[in-house]
């Protein structure tokens, strides 16, 4: 009997040894489960973070540029360039809308300026075609007061001149520095009246 016990014994020391270390397996095997599901999480909140903090920037530029856009659109420099498309719409296609919009674009001074060029081509049935275009570089831009403002520019125009056809005739290169003087017209800004500084003329 003693034999018995002594044997026995080892045996459930082993049975013992075992089911702990099955346990301490479990536990590791849970806890090591448990820190990966943890370090997931921190790199998802850590991600989420850099997205909304991404996001937040860019808002923030975005409305820093939509701002910029929105500001340089209205200032007198941009209110020149787009005062010249109008006229130069007109001498492309001198309809009756595009000759009114001139009167909108341009105050009566200002009108006078521009208006020779308008006449030189409706007098002879032309239009301009072509390579006409111009190209303008403002070279300062300044507000003495509230609803005035001057800019001062170089400009290149092409003046392609064409007949009822399309047929050319004649072509000039004309280069200028000018001095607009614009005044409040509501939210934007009118041409009151140019100076013209320097002109040069070539044929194309």
């Amino acid at each position: 009997m003693a034999i018995t016990g002594a044997a026995a014994f080892p045996w459930w020391i082993t049975l013992l040894a075992l089911l702990l270390l099955a346990a301490i397996l479990v536990w590791a095997t849970q806890r090591d489960a448990a820190l990966r599901t943890s370090e997931a999480r921190a790199s998802q909140a850590e991600a989420r973070a850099e997205v909304a903090e991404a996001l937040v920037t860019a808002q923030a530029q975005a409305q820093v540029a939509t701002a910029t856009a929105l500001q340089q659109a209205s200032s007198p420099a941009a209110a020149v360039d787009r005062s010249l498309s109008v006229l130069l719409a007109a001498e492309r296609e001198p309809s009756e809308e595009r000759l009114r919009a001139l009167n909108t674009t341009f105050a009566p001074a200002a009108l006078a300026f521009v208006r020779p060029e308008v006449e030189h081509l409706l007098s002879g049935g032309l239009h301009l075609g072509g390579h006409s275009a111009y190209e303008l570089n403002v070279l300062a831009s300044d507000s003495p007061a509230p609803d005035q403002a001057q800019v001062r520019t170089r400009e290149r125009w092409t003046y392609d001149e064409r007949t009822s056809d399309d047929q050319r005739a004649r072509c000039l290169v004309e280069t200028s520095d000018q001095i607009y003087r614009l005044q409040r017209s509501g939210s934007d800004w009118q041409i009151a009246d140019i100076d013209l500084a320097t002109s040069s003329r070539s044929d194309c």
